[in-house]
């Protein structure tokens, strides 16, 4: 092999001499032949590997013994020093909590609104309001059917972890006149009412929802009005729930009224008081039952009610699909009539009505409500009630006729009780897409059936109201609402032939108003707003001599801070 690479090198070396060597001639053919002949060759390799033979076992002196023991370790606790990332926190949004409003109208009338309350606060809230609206004129004699209303009230309440408690105090006054005058008699003399009251109300409730659940508030209330008569109120009332299992419930509620009716020096004191326990359970699927009692005690003289009687307090409700449910009842119960909640409904009593509570000795009430979609909701249903000293409004008629002539009063209104029975049906349906467009629709049918009485006086046989808004690039406000009811009847006299007067029946006209308002944002805080009152110009009247005013229409401002 050796021999080979030196004969390779030697001829390399020949052959490159050769070339320098003949850098200017020709360079000649030469044939050049390597060859490899010889094979390396090892011979095999012989290995002999012997196994290690074990060694004798030997005992182990002396033996080993183990002993397990229990090992206690306590290792301390490991709290890592976690350094949350913390994010920026979010501008909160300015709360204007605070609202005043004014305007002016026709019938030179001034309206001022305001409210007042403290910021953003966890622990208490507290703050005023304040409402004035007044008519120096009016439908009749233009100053001789003035009237206004005026409140004034003071609010807070204070918040811990378990309990919250409150308190109110506040003033009103509602002022009226008497310009209701009997046809074809001589014009009265215009004779003003007013009634003011002062407040009083605490109340104190748990603050978080549990199993036990509680809410109590007492009150007292004090009505003057400038026919010699007064009126106090001295109220507590109780509504309580306990939870007992799964969709089980067991309800307290309670009442207690001590109202002293003063006139002319001489007073008389009315107790009520109610208690009515209830439990409310869900003994199959879709089906819920509240079955309790009312017990109602009172002290009235008027009719045959009993002082202590006893109400069935029964209500069911199923669901029939997931969006619609059917409900009915069983109920009854004393409802509470004083000077306070009827000179509301009607400012122009004379000034010893009579007051007596009502005793719904039965009533039955059912119907279905839902919704279909997710705007539009529904409610309709029936009530039949039996009553007794059901309260009307009647005109007293012969005070406008005695004589002579210049002793002649105003129209003035008596409460009369009867027995009678009440059928209501009713149907209503709202929808609602956001803020943009709302719109709300109910009627009701009332039939009543009186015992002494000829008519149920001044009570309507139907009502129909509509409200509706629409909100226009939250820019321009559009609100409209309209009531119309009838079917009236009340009490009148008539002159015979012999120009001698007689009783009969008066049918007032349908009641048809018609109210509008436009409201325009300057801002988030600022808008101006033009409200009209009853469109149509129709003086209606809702109780017999008594027209409303026609046509009114206000403009204003209002200002959230």
């Amino acid at each position: 092999m050796r021999n080979s690479f030196v004969v390779l090198i030697v001829l390399l070396f020949a052959a490159s001499v050769s070339l320098f060597a003949q850098d200017q001639g020709e360079i000649p053919n030469v044939e050049i032949v390597i060859e490899k002949n010889r094979q390396i060759t090892l011979p095999p390799a012989t290995r002999t590997f012997e196994k290690v033979p074990p060694r004798p076992v030997e005992p182990i002196k002396p033996e080993i013994t183990y002993d397990f023991k229990n090992i206690s370790f306590t290792a301390s606790d490991y709290n890592p020093s976690i350094r949350p990332h913390k994010l920026k926190s979010l501008a909160i949004d300015k709360l204007n909590n605070n609202y005043v409003s004014a305007g002016f109208g026709n019938y030179t009338s001034p309206y001022l609104e305001g409210y007042i309350t403290n910021k953003r606060d966890k622990n208490k809230y507290y703050g005023a309001k304040f409402f004035h609206r007044s008519f120096g004129s009016g439908p009749v004699g233009d100053g001789n059917s003035a009237s206004g209303n005026t409140e004034v009230s003071v609010f807070g309440k204070a918040f811990s972890r378990v309990v919250a408690v409150g308190g109110a105090i506040g003033y009103e006054n509602r002022a009226a006149k008497f310009y209701g005058v009997f046809p074809g008699v001589t014009a009265a003399p215009i004779v003003s009412q007013s009634y003011s009251i002062i407040n009083l109300s605490a109340n104190v409730e748990n603050v978080v929802a549990k199993d036990f659940n509680y809410n109590l508030t007492g009150g007292f209330s004090y009505l003057k009005d400038d026919l010699q008569s007064s009126e106090t109120e001295i109220s507590l009332d109780l509504k309580s729930n306990l939870k007992v299992a799964n969709e089980k419930f067991i309800d307290l509620a309670g009442d207690y009224t001590l109202m002293n009716r003063d006139f002319s020096g001489s007073s008389r004191a009315r107790h009520l008081f109610r208690v009515m326990p209830s439990y409310t359970f869900s003994p199959i699927e879709n089906l819920q039952l509240k079955v309790g009692v009312t017990a109602a005690f009172q002290n009235d003289i008027i009719g045959s009610v009993k002082n202590v009687n006893l109400y069935p307090d029964v209500r069911a409700s199923y669901q029939l699909t997931e969006n619609i449910q059917a409900y009915a009842g069983l109920t009854g119960g004393i409802d509470r009539v004083s000077l306070h909640t009827l000179s509301r409904e009607n400012a122009w009593l004379a000034p010893n009505a009579l007051l007596n509570h009502t005793n719904r000795t039965f009533e039955f009430l059912g119907g279905l409500y839902g919704k279909l979609g997710s705007s539009i909701a529904f409610q309709t249903g029936l009530s039949f009630a039996t009553l007794k000293n059901l309260y009307f409004y009647q005109n007293d008629l012969y005070q406008g006729l005695v004589t002579p002539a210049t002793t002649n009063r105003p129209e003035l209104f008596l409460v009369t009780y009867d027995d009678a029975t009440r059928t209501n049906l009713f149907a209503e349906v709202a929808y609602a897409k956001t803020a943009l467009v709302r719109i709300a629709l109910r009627g009701d049918y009332f039939a009543y059936s009186t015992d002494k009485i000829q008519k149920a006086w001044h009570r309507p046989s139907y009502k129909l109201n509509f409200s509706g808004s629409y909100n226009i690039y939250n820019k321009i406000q559009l609100i409209a609402d309209l009531s119309v009811q009838g079917g009236m009847k009340a009490k009148t006299m008539e002159k015979d032939n012999a120009s001698s007067y007689f009783s009969t029946i008066a049918d007032l006209p349908v009641a048809t108003d018609l109210n509008l308002k436009v409201s325009y944002s300057l801002s988030e805080q600022v808008h101006l707003f033009v409200q009209t009152n009853n469109v149509l110009g129709s003086q209606y009247q809702t109780y017999l001599y008594y027209p409303v005013r026609g046509f009114q229409a206000l403009a204003g401002f209002s200002w959230s801070f």
